[in-house]
């Protein structure tokens, strides 16, 4: 049994999170090393600031440095945000309090995109990807702490341990691989593509407050939750976070598609120390359309386009920062003074609506399919 410690923490407060994590590592029987090079690969999705709930809190990583120094481990912090632009990771870690952390603990803040270093990866097992490139500097450490955040995700469901490791693909690489693998399927086994090849050590989830809703970005809603889980595996920590806010495990493909890779052993294999019945009443991101796979594939995608939510832009809300056009993965946005998007390249992967940093991409169905919802309500 794959032991995950599910312990309270009801505030952002270093001290208290030292100590619980302290606890959570007892828990799962992992002790700290001595003398070794350690990453924290915290989740920065963007430039935003820790009160919005979409970056790990700087205090998580705070309280994670105290206790590595405490054995005079050398710390690296490391992430590539959803901004591929040069700098982006950088102002990201700025503004969501990370690099106030990086000095006083005089740690090394690396931003994946800036980094000279790059690892090629060759991996025959892979389904979406047999040849990539990740960051390098995670093969350059003895351990990998994975710090991810617990949020919903509109094409992935959640987004947990595993997802995490997208950000050790530098910059606009994310963005390719979006394009290769645009829907949750192939997504998810792609996300497991890279999983496979940087496996972290351990994964400590903040927990404390989520974001809910249309996550993983602006469009989503801080919630408290008030936890901190810890576990040695990934896909173990995502399989007990996912049932907190109210998922069956086997709906999020990461983790359905991880057992079936053999990557871990199955959902039941999992002891939970600490709050073993916690549960949170925690909005869901808006249900896609389901394939119907049996038909040949032109109805396939033309049924799956039509039903599926689209974005759009409220320009009320935007800024016209252009960052939208940047992150599609299939330039299908251009500013005409405002986002349009090209519907024929569009591949509904929603990259524009998770990175949007004024809540200005909005997700909604065509007028079709509302009036079809809508009746379908009143039958019931």
């Amino acid at each position: 049994m794959t032991k995950v410690s599910v312990l309270k923490c009801e505030e952002y407060n270093s001290d208290l999170i030292y100590k619980v994590i302290k606890q959570s590592l007892k828990n799962i029987g992992f002790e700290i090393p001595k003398n070794k090079k350690v990453l924290l690969k915290p989740n920065v999705l963007g430039q935003r600031k820790p009160e919005l709930a979409i970056t790990t809190h700087p205090a998580v990583l705070d309280a994670l440095c105290k206790l590595l120094k405490e054995n005079n481990n050398e710390i690296w912090i490391g992430d590539s945000s959803g901004i591929a632009s040069y700098g982006g990771t950088k102002t990201a870690f700025e503004i969501s309090g990370i690099e106030a952390v990086a000095k006083k603990h005089n740690t090394k803040l690396i931003s994946f995109e800036a980094s000279k270093e790059r690892k090629e990866i060759m991996d025959n097992n892979a389904k979406i990807i047999k040849k990539f490139i990740l960051a390098k500097e995670p093969f350059m450490v003895d351990l990998i702490i994975n710090v991810p955040k617990l949020k919903t995700h509109v094409l992935t469901k959640f987004t947990g341990a595993v997802k995490n490791m997208f950000g050790c693909v530098p910059g606009g690489g994310k963005s390719e691989k979006h394009a290769l693998a645009p829907n949750e399927d192939m997504f998810s086994q792609l996300l497991l593509d890279i999983y496979q090849n940087v496996k972290p050590q351990l994964n400590i989830m903040d927990a404390i407050i989520g974001l809910e809703g249309e996550g993983p970005g602006s469009a989503g809603i801080p919630k408290k939750v008030g936890l901190v889980i810890a576990s040695k595996d990934a896909v173990a920590l995502d399989i007990v976070a996912s049932k907190i806010i109210g998922y069956n495990p086997l709906d999020i493909k990461t983790i359905k598609y991880a057992i079936e890779r053999g990557l871990f052993s199955g959902i039941n294999n999992v002891e939970i120390i600490g709050e073993k019945n916690f549960k949170i009443d925690f909005k869901k991101p808006m249900k896609k359309a389901k394939m119907v796979s049996n038909l040949p594939k032109p109805i396939v995608k033309f049924v799956f386009k039509l039903t599926s939510f689209k974005p759009y832009v409220k320009k009320n809300k935007c800024k016209r920062c252009n960052i939208c056009a940047q992150v599609c993965p299939v330039n299908a946005i251009k500013l005409d003074p405002y986002p349009k998007f090209d519907r024929e390249k569009c591949i509904l992967c929603y990259c524009c609506h998770e990175n949007c940093p004024y809540n200005a991409i909005k997700l909604s169905y065509n007028n079709l399919i509302k009036v079809y919802r809508k009746i379908k309500e009143i039958i019931k």
